[in-house]
């Protein structure tokens, strides 16, 4: 590959899972740091997990953006609605209605799923399986830089200024994204998909990919897999903003530490990237996944110590380099286990498994945590890791297709 193509892959893979990171960070960082600052109830907080709701059930129509319309039109499109939608929850977050707050996020995280579907499923099918891994890091670290820009600058612009601002911005800044995004993300031939039947109609293919993903070999194994991996994970970030809130940490000190953290993430993240490509998933998946697991039980000290903000800082960041590196693992692991022309469908089955732990787990942590308090909470989550622990020994390693 010349070193202009390369480039022109960096250039729209970065610019793509930026616009894909934004509207998660708004409902899931941005959203929790403004109930957190408005003194909304510890279990509303939690609620936020309710959101992966949307993430959970988006294989129920992720069959239609591979059957109807490109991939790339799907894509742009979501982005242009997300940008608006943002500006819509700027306009009434003066408002302290809990009530509308939470209509408006419900309708963008619906969208936000839509477009994960067709960004996934472009980035699948644009690329082979070697560029995949070799542009993972890239993925995953453009991902976590609109987490950055979202959890530490937003964030901070937000508890300096107001809330309206902090929402606007996002907004407007979606709204860049989608536009750039019509220059730089190419056109590319999208062939249907192979379906193995005689009646070609839309409602065998739309099943058709369903099929395809569960009848892989050791399904239920995979899927075990996929459910437990970022249990724990998830479960402690869930409750890591009233953690550090209850230490003592303002809400713009919050965004210092969410920006110094997600830039540690991406470090990792290109770390894990180059590791998978390098030396392959069969090697990295277990040490990986026991290295971004035993990194929790981190949380349960700052819950005992209380350290300052220098000691809260080096706490997150290396939790969260243990993170990135498992997080772009996971990610070349999924796509592993899709085949390529249900791309989007079938990465939508697969980030719909892992939504619904975040989904579950992330809804009751505030419960849990209001009930057994920081740090047996936090214990809690670690023990909820282990199965993950034994599932990798066990789990396929090999492509699904070469």
């Amino acid at each position: 590959m010349s070193k202009r193509a390369s480039l022109k892959i960096t250039g729209w893979t970065a610019s793509t899972y930026f616009g894909q990171g934004l509207p998660w960070s708004f409902l899931h960082q941005m959203g929790t740091e403004y109930l957190t600052a408005i003194g909304a109830p510890i279990a509303q907080i939690g609620y936020t997990s309710w959101l992966h709701l949307a993430v959970t059930a988006k294989f129920l129509w992720s069959p239609v953006v591979d059957l109807f319309g490109s991939k790339r039109t799907w894509m742009l499109v979501m982005q242009a609605v997300l940008g608006v939608g943002m500006l819509v929850v700027a306009a009434i977050s003066g408002l302290h209605s809990l009530k509308l707050f939470w209509v408006c996020l419900g309708g963008l995280a619906i969208l936000h799923a839509t477009h994960d579907i067709a960004c996934d499923g472009f980035y699948i099918f644009a690329l082979d399986k070697q560029a995949r891994a070799l542009y993972l890091g890239i993925q995953v670290a453009a991902f976590r830089l609109a987490m950055l820009v979202g959890s530490g600058a937003l964030v901070y612009l937000a508890g300096r200024t107001s809330w309206t601002l902090g929402f606007g911005a996002a907004g407007l800044l979606m709204l860049v994204v989608a536009a750039g995004n019509t220059l730089v993300v190419p056109q590319v031939e999208e062939t249907a998909p192979e379906v193995d039947s005689v009646d070609r109609d839309r409602e065998s293919e739309f099943f058709a990919a369903y099929r395809s993903f569960f009848s892989q070999p050791q399904a239920i194994l995979v899927v075990s897999f996929m459910l437990f991996y970022r249990l724990g994970d998830i479960m402690m970030f869930a409750m890591s903003k009233p953690l550090l809130r209850d230490i003592g940490i303002d809400t713009a000190h919050r965004g210092l530490v969410g920006g110094i953290s997600i830039g540690v993430f991406i470090t990792g993240s290109m770390l894990g990237g180059a590791l998978v490509a390098r030396h392959g998933l069969e090697r990295c998946l277990v040490p990986i996944t026991y290295f971004q697991n035993l990194a929790i039980p981190l949380y349960v000290l700052m819950a005992l110590v209380r350290p300052g903000f220098c000691g809260v800082v080096g706490i997150v960041s290396i939790e969260q380099f243990a993170a990135g590196i498992g997080a772009s693992t996971m990610t070349s692991f999924l796509m592993q286990r899709c085949r390529r022309a249900f791309s989007s469908a079938h990465f939508a089955f697969a980030t719909a498994i892992v939504a619904l732990t975040s989904t579950l787990s992330g809804a009751i942590s505030g419960h849990l945590n209001g009930w057994l308090g920081h740090p047996r909470f936090f214990m809690l989550a670690f023990v909820a890791s282990w199965p993950s622990l034994v599932l990798v020994l066990l789990v396929p390693r090999t492509p699904l297709e070469n």
